[in-house]
């Protein structure tokens, strides 16, 4: 047998519904009105800032009709400047730091911006996620990776000897006296400047080196006249001599100034050797003022 549904029942039943969500609605707001009791911010005086606590966001267009959301945060802060340190903290303790701070400033949580990777013209290539990981792909012939290492600075390769290195390579300073006088004799028939300007570098870079290089196989030459001697001393039984740095510029300087007569360069280079001192101490030289 059938249950029949009488009107008056459901009509009932909409109702306890309505005054079940009414309650549950009430409760809420009275939540609310519990989390500000003991503060002294009244609906007359307030209303602006209560409503926005109440609801925990900025009020909008259909809270109060012709009011922006700029136009209420300027309201809250004129309300909250007119209550005290004590209640503002009072205020904030209540209601949490975070409702308390969307409430003042009124800030949202920005929504991150979906960005569609596409290509914009068939011809440039794709724009690709830096965040999102790449798959290596790896070919199909796998093949050995050269590694490049370079023998200066190998340990495979041996130490590095200077004097072995000198007298193994001592044909480069001979290629480069030849190709001094090569570029003399250019020199001669060159008649662009800016070539002329180059070539005349090239020369005196290239007299330089040899130059070096002649002043190094002497100092050698001497050092090893020196140790021979030491051997000798030794050998004989006799006490090793060992020349000091200074005995050794002094011998230096000698040589050179025989050198420099022997060429008759020796009166040139005292000349300029006493123009460089004056001008060293006149530089030195106290002025007038400093007397």
């Amino acid at each position: 047998m059938s249950k029949k549904i009488k009107f008056e029942d459901v009509v009932e039943e909409a109702s306890d519904t309505e005054e079940s969500d009414d309650g549950e609605r009430y409760s809420e707001e009275s939540g609310d009105e519990d989390e500000l009791s003991g503060l002294n911010i009244s609906e007359e005086k307030f209303p602006v800032l209560r409503s926005i606590v109440r609801k925990g966001k900025v009020a909008d267009s259909q809270t109060y009709s012709g009011r922006s959301e700029d136009a209420d945060k300027v309201a809250i802060r004129q309300e909250l400047s007119t209550l005290s340190f004590e209640e503002l903290q009072k205020l904030k303790e209540k209601i949490g730091s975070k409702k308390f701070n969307q409430t003042v400033t009124g800030a949202k949580k920005k929504v991150p911006e979906r960005v569609d990777f596409k290509r914009a013209n068939p011809n440039r290539p794709r724009e690709l996620s830096s965040k999102s990981r790449r798959i290596e792909t790896k070919a199909a012939v796998q093949v050995a990776k050269v590694f490049k290492n370079d023998p200066r600075f190998d340990n495979l390769c041996g130490e590095f000897h200077e004097k072995k290195f000198n007298r193994n390579y001592e044909f480069v300073s001979k290629m480069k006296e030849d190709e001094v006088k090569k570029l003399k004799e250019e020199l001669k028939e060159e008649t662009n400047p800016r070539r002329v300007e180059k070539i005349k570098y090239l020369i005196q870079r290239m007299e330089n080196q040899i130059r070096s290089e002649k002043k190094r196989k002497e100092e050698e030459q001497k050092m090893e006249e020196e140790r021979q001697v030491t051997i000798d001393a030794l050998k004989q039984g006799k006490n090793p001599y060992f020349a000091t740095k200074s005995i050794r510029k002094e011998k230096d300087l000698r040589e050179k100034f025989d050198s420099l007569k022997k060429d008759g360069r020796l009166d040139q280079y005292m000349a300029k050797k006493r123009k460089h001192n004056t001008q060293r101490d006149r530089r030195h030289m106290p002025f007038s003022e400093d007397i």
